[in-house]
């Protein structure tokens, strides 16, 4: 499972700081208002139970059985500390409050949010099961009793095969800064599981994932957009772009999987794990994968030494499709959001605060296309009005070119050629350094494939 955290990438930290690899699922109403009841299931009822599931998933994934695996279960304050473990074994106080910064920063949770504790509050209320690379034991929550459980199963050991044959452990450690790539390989493993989770359940109907009439992207929407249950409140009050987050490697990862499975079989989709995909593009558009359509590696100029003394770059990530979705979409509505987040070809994000505690945010992106780019820049353009009501919109240099007054500091977006470029919070005693800033960073930009 991945490591790391972006800001719509940073909600990767949603998905990415466990080692195991979790199913998220509706709570059995023995838990109805946090009150623990007594366990449903023993291990060793679980136990029983796992060669038979796991013969079955072998022959509907179509790998072999190499080596038995391990079963248990675990209470939920035993999933909890397991949580709680995993977060502070992954990332450090400093680079999860620089997740939890960025988030603020591109308006995605409000000011005062606490991406750790609330991220430890909605994963033990949600965590149905989990598989760990490691140990390679697979445990199943408590409170539910052993039939309710059959679909966490055969998630849980698709991860087990697909740890036996393609290594999840190699995806454990990333280093810092791509967390767009970390999200689709996600989506390759968490989708995979997935979508032999709904060949299990359509098996006694005569159907299989190949023969459905919609995607299995557009099921799972479907189904997140269902009221929430009343031991669902963590999950309720999450802010929305941390609910995609977490809807995003089971429900896309799905489709993208589905579309394999029906374009070269089970074969096809085991391949995908030496070929994986490197991008939410990639998942999100199936064909792109299919033509190798590469990220644009884009890199930011360092700002430091220009936006003066007390200034320090705390973060730095890349969006892609799926963030940009995410980020447009929290302002916008969401089909508009689609479509203008289409066309992505690659960006990168920094994040810089002062000893004052203000931060300025700085993303740079290219696009297919110019028309591509003016879609994104005019939606983005939207998003800043939206974000910020009260704006001041100050006529820029040229008819591509906006600046705002916002409460939250000055924020400048240009379209030049396939390429965009937005400033975020810049302080008014910073304004004077604005023309200074745009030209280092179109120059940096300009080094490596965003077209001036």
């Amino acid at each position: 499972m991945s490591k790391r955290i972006s800001p719509a990438a940073t909600l990767l930290l949603i998905l990415s700081l466990t080692v195991g690899h979790f199913l998220l699922a509706q709570q059995s109403p023995a838990q109805k208002g946090g009150i623990s009841a007594p366990p449903a299931i023993k291990a060793a009822d679980v136990e029983a139970a796992t060669n038979g599931v796991l013969e079955q998933v072998s022959a509907l994934r179509q790998l072999k059985v190499l080596s038995p695996v391990k079963s248990g279960v675990k209470s939920r304050s035993e999933i909890e500390q397991m949580i709680i473990r995993d977060f502070d074994e992954s990332s450090t106080p400093e680079e999860i409050e620089a997740s939890n910064k960025a988030l603020i920063a591109f308006g995605l949770v409000p000011p005062g949010y606490r991406l750790r504790e609330e991220m430890i509050r909605l994963l033990t209320e949600q965590v149905a099961g989990f598989y760990q690379p490691k140990t390679k034991q697979f445990f199943l929550a408590d409170w539910n009793d052993l039939e309710q459980q059959n679909t966490v199963m055969v998630h849980e050991l698709v991860h087990a095969l697909q740890d036996q044959h393609f290594d999840l452990q190699r995806f454990e450690k990333w280093p810092r800064g791509d967390s767009d790539r970390e999200l689709a390989i996600h989506a390759l493993v968490e989708g995979d599981a997935t979508a032999v989770m709904f060949d299990y359940l359509l098996k006694p109907r005569g159907l299989d994932i190949t023969r459905l009439p919609m995607s299995l992207s557009s099921l799972g929407e479907m189904m997140a957009a269902e009221p929430f249950k009343e031991q669902e409140k963590a999950l309720a009050a999450a802010p929305a772009a941390i609910r995609e987050s977490l809807l995003f490697p089971y429900a896309y990862g799905a489709g993208f999987a589905q579309a394999m499975v029906k374009k070269a079989g089970w074969a096809g989709l085991s391949r995908a794990y030496t070929e994986l995909p490197q991008s939410t593009e990639q998942i999100l558009h199936f064909e792109k994968y299919l033509t190798r359509e590469m990220p644009v590696k884009v890199r930011l100029a360092e700002l430091t030494p220009l936006l003066g003394v007390g200034w320090k770059r705390i973060e730095s990530n890349i969006n892609g499709e799926f963030g940009y979705l995410l980020v447009l979409a929290e302002f916008i509505p969401k089909e508009s959001a689609r479509v203008a987040a289409e066309g992505w070809g690659g960006d990168q994000f920094a994040l810089y605060e002062n000893e004052k505690g203000q931060m300025v945010l700085v993303h740079l992106s290219v696009w297919d296309t110019e028309a591509d780019a003016e879609e994104f820049f005019r939606a983005y353009a939207l998003r800043v009005r939206r974000r910020y009501p009260a704006a001041n919109e100050r006529s820029g240099s040229l008819a591509i070119e906006r600046a705002y007054q916002t409460e939250g500091g000055e924020t400048f977006i240009q379209l030049r050629g396939r390429g965009v470029l937005i400033i975020e919070g810049l302080p008014a005693e910073q304004r004077h350094r604005l023309s200074r800033l745009v030209t280092a960073l179109w120059e940096e930009g300009g080094k490596n494939g965003v077209k001036r």
